[in-house]
């Protein structure tokens, strides 16, 4: 697969209220991109097109120039995909669930057998090979789920949500694990409505509202197109207020507000209270974060938090005057 496009896609599941509409779309090999936007935007609707699993009522999927539709049955063979409310089979152990699908692309034992013990590697899955799935946690289904859509070494994954239900160490996992398939040449749509899981993931960006899709591009060519040049910070400050807000006003850090430190405590007054919770904006990248943190020790404040409030994709969608995304 070089691309993936999808082609003034239109579709209504009542013909009343567009799923999507106009959709144009491209998905090239190598590339990860990122399908957000709120529930019900259509992102659901537009991974089910891509995966010839839903006929659009008008325009078309190409696959390399060639309809996807016409070819569909071949196409779906090279398409690995993880929809909404993916079933499991609680009966059957995690790798016998593995062993199912790869028989069903018609691998041979040898090639099962070896490639069942790679996704169950890879996913951290190995010491639960013999368990049942009934047995297994939610984030533990939810990995088995996404090995299942990499049995068959697809040449475009389709993940709805494929984050849902892990912890903070297995989303850090799957991120890489991800990475590693798209470098291999792999195209990936990862659909999300929660942004920050995506920053310094993800090569591109659709960004769909209401079934039309509003922003399309590599992502930091959005992100400098809506300016979003300062970001930003919380900065949780025991000792030293005042030292901070001159630091700051060097340094060009836009004090928005101060607020308390722990809820119940008075609100800090700006020109005496030497503690106090600041929401800042902060002008370039992470670097220019971690030099003011720098310079706010160096003056002897006392710092116990510098983080970012939002990803950089939050802020696009802030710019757009939007609201609904996590």
């Amino acid at each position: 697969m070089q691309q993936v496009e999808c082609r003034q896609i239109h579709h209504s599941y009542d013909g009343v209220r567009d799923a999507v509409t106009e959709l144009n779309l491209t998905i090239r090999g190598g590339e990860v991109l990122a399908l957000i936007g709120p529930n019900g935007a259509g992102k659901s609707t537009t991974l089910r097109i891509l995966a010839t699993l839903q006929r659009p009522d008008s325009g078309k999927v190409e696959w390399d120039g060639k309809d996807a539709w016409e070819d569909r049955f071949e196409i779906r063979r090279r398409i690995g995909f993880l929809g909404d409310g993916t079933a499991l089979y609680p009966t059957m152990t995690a790798a016998g669930y593995l062993r199912f699908f790869a028989e069903c692309y018609g691998q041979d034992d040898t090639t099962a057998r070896k490639r069942v013990d790679e996704l169950l590697s890879m996913f951290d899955l190995s010491s639960k090979a013999s368990s049942y799935i009934a047995e297994l946690s939610k984030g533990m289904r939810q990995r088995l789920a996404i090995a299942r859509t990499m049995i068959h070494e697809p040449e475009l994954l389709l993940l709805d949500e494929p984050a849902d239900g892990l912890d903070p160490l297995a989303r850090r996992q799957l991120r890489d694990i991800l990475r590693a398939v798209a470098e291999r040449g792999v195209g990936i749509v990862v659909s999300s409505h929660i942004l920050r899981e995506l920053d310094g993931f993800v090569d591109t960006v659709a960004l769909i509202q209401k079934g039309k899709l509003e922003v399309h591009g590599n992502v930091e060519e959005v992100i400098a197109k809506y300016e979003v040049g300062r970001r930003l910070h919380e900065i949780h400050i025991t000792r030293g207020l005042q030292r901070a807000l001159d630091v700051l006003r060097q340094q060009q850090g836009l004090v928005e507000r101060i607020e308390p430190l722990h809820k119940g405590e008075p609100a800090p007054d700006l020109a005496t209270a030497d503690r106090g919770l600041l929401k800042v904006r902060i002008h370039g990248t992470e670097e220019r974060a971690a030099h003011l943190l720098k310079e706010l020790v160096l003056a002897d404040v006392e710092v116990i938090a510098l983080a970012k409030v939002r990803s950089d994709l939050e802020d696009v969608y802030q710019s757009m005057g939007r609201d609904e995304v996590s």
